[in-house]
């Protein structure tokens, strides 16, 4: 009887093959469902953290420009466009002379001159900042080393208004080419597939001991306009063909702008009526999808034509971003390899568009 009894006991403990199948099928079921789950929370995080850091990059890269711009006095227009104003613009004027660099592989987008602080070293002396924002640091009546004899008229106007004027120029460069591989040469990759750089020149640098060979004259505003800039001598060289040319290095401002490539939309739309683009893509410059005076729609201006010479500017801005990279780093590879790979639909989720508008700060003698 005792051995019936025990017989039974191990018969109700045991399991039998089929069970233990049964049970591993369905912890195998609840584990991957569970495990996706993990998985697709995982992916969402990530997309939506990109989508929230490039948001913040955007605005601040935005802010940036915005500041930038609200204090220009002057700001290039595009004569060359459809809808353009009939002033010579900063691919006439500025790029295609020579006057301001050309990086490969980039478009001008928008050139407008500025005021700027005289840099400290200019003052005689040593004064501190403290001393310069109070009135009470003093020029020198000479200018300095590196001025022609025929500048001593441009220091005293310096003198005088204590400020110099600058040139700014904003660029969208392409960071790869259409085989996937970074653009121009390269060897440092950035993150997206274009940014933009700046580009600052100003009569002289930091420490005051070099006259720029670029400004060989001040603009003057009240005579001439800054149209007429730069005056220059028939054998100046241009900046373009100048190595190691002080005051003039396009810096990067910021990363992860969208620049569309062959197999999606990429030509930016035309501006408002009463606009007309900053810039456009010279003749002289590869950038795939845009013929000669086209802006691509990742980053491009557009400048109100004043109806008369004393009237101020305003620009609106648009930039469109894109959070691929950072979200998604398998399909940006995939896109930069070959774009025709991604449809439009996959690209729009991660982009992010932001526009403003700003009204500069002055236009002086400006020819309607």
């Amino acid at each position: 009887m005792g051995k019936l009894f025990r017989q039974s006991f191990k018969r109700v403990l045991g399991f039998t093959l089929i069970e233990l199948l049964v049970a591993a099928l369905m912890a195998s079921i609840f584990l991957a469902a569970t495990g996706g789950i993990v998985i697709q929370t995982m992916r969402v995080d990530r997309e939506e953290t990109g989508r929230t850091q490039v948001q913040a990059e955007l605005t601040q890269a935005m802010q940036y420009i915005q500041q930038d711009l609200a204090e220009a006095l002057y700001i290039y227009n595009d004569a060359e466009q459809p809808n353009g104003d009939g002033i010579p613009d900063l691919i006439e004027e500025l790029y295609d002379p020579g006057w301001i660099r050309r990086p490969a592989g980039s478009i001008p987008v928008v050139a407008f001159w500025k005021l700027s602080p005289i840099p400290q070293a200019c003052y005689a002396g040593d004064p501190t900042l403290q001393d310069i924002r109070e009135g009470r640091a003093i020029l020198p009546a000479n200018p300095p080393a590196g001025f022609l004899p025929n500048n001593v008229g441009d220091w005293e106007n310096i003198r005088r208004r204590r400020n110099i004027y600058t040139l700014v120029v904003y660029y969208l460069r392409r960071n790869y080419n259409n085989a996937g591989n970074l653009a121009d040469g390269s060897t440092t990759p950035w993150e997206g597939n274009a940014r933009i750089t700046r580009f600052e020149l100003q009569p002289f640098n930091e420490d005051c001991t070099a006259r720029s060979p670029f400004f060989v004259e001040d603009p003057d505003p009240f005579q001439a306009g800054f149209l007429s800039w730069p005056r220059v001598p028939d054998d100046q060289t241009p900046i373009a063909n100048q190595a190691g040319t002080t005051g003039g290095v396009p810096r990067s401002l910021v990363s992860n702008i969208f620049s569309s490539r062959q197999g999606s939309p990429q030509v930016a739309p035309a501006c408002p009526q009463g606009y007309a683009f900053g810039g456009g893509k010279p003749a002289s410059v590869t950038f795939s999808g845009l013929n000669t005076n086209e802006n691509d729609v990742g980053f491009y201006v557009c400048v109100r034509r004043s109806a008369a010479a004393n009237l101020p500017q305003d620009v609106i801005i648009n930039i469109t971003a894109t959070a691929m990279e950072r979200s998604n780093p398998g399909l940006f590879r995939r896109y930069i390899q070959d774009a025709t790979s991604v449809d439009a639909e996959q690209i729009s989720r991660y982009l992010t568009t932001m526009q403003t508008q700003v009204l500069s700060r002055g236009v002086f003698n400006r020819q309607a």
